[in-house]
């Protein structure tokens, strides 16, 4: 039997990820099936999801880290996004999205989503469970949290490849963004994702306003 605890197999199972983020699933189900696959090797491994993030944690604590993620995150896609797609020479375009504006069911739809698929599922994925295993691999030091920070970006800002390079950079930095927190909130994973659902929630209102048309 594999020793899930085991370097070897944290090393496979980042493989194996890194793998599965680029099949041929659509988006929402295929985040939502890799983040049920790790919640199931993370159960299996150490007999609950603490280790995940998704132990207890003070709610006024996780408030405080929400709300300061949400916050940044939403600047970051306000006046980041739109400096990297002018440097870049690429607009963003919000033309996929046309059919939200003023269309209620459809933005309930795509918020329905956002809030499992991303804000609970990506955050499983690439926080809780692909951040333990970087971090049990590479150990600990001076160095190595600023690396497992990078490659947590790097993977965050690959897997939205879809969204073009803005996107890419854009995600990349948000990842980095997170995953900072995540090291420096003691692993709170709950402000993650009410942060990352608040982020969502507020882009899909303004699609639905027509901001971004």
């Amino acid at each position: 039997m594999f020793n899930l605890a085991s370097r070897p197999v944290r090393i496979l199972t980042v493989v194996v990820l890194l793998f599965a983020l680029f099949a041929p699933v659509s988006i929402p189900y295929r985040i939502l099936l890799l983040a049920a696959a790790a919640a199931v090797l993370i159960h299996a491994e150490t007999g609950g999801l603490a280790a995940l993030g998704m132990g207890h944690h003070r709610w006024r604590d996780t408030a405080r880290w929400a709300v300061l993620l949400a916050i940044t995150s939403i600047l970051i896609g306000e006046f980041v996004q739109p400096a990297v797609a002018q440097l870049l020479g690429t607009p963003v375009d919000y033309g996929a999205y046309g059919a939200l504006v003023g269309n209620a069911d459809a933005a309930m739809r795509l918020l329905i989503f956002a809030l499992t698929s991303a804000a609970i599922g990506e955050e499983v994925v690439f926080r809780g469970f692909l951040i333990r295993q970087l971090t049990e691999i590479i150990g600990e030091g001076a160095w190595h949290g600023p690396l497992v920070v990078a490659i947590g970006a790097l993977v965050f800002g690959a897997a939205h490849g879809p969204q073009g390079s803005v996107g890419i950079i854009t995600t990349g930095i948000v990842g980095a963004l997170y995953t900072a927190a995540y090291l420096r909130n003691g692993r709170n994973l709950w402000a993650l994702m009410l942060a990352h659902a608040c982020t969502d929630s507020y882009g899909i209102a303004m699609l639905y306003f027509g901001r971004y048309a």
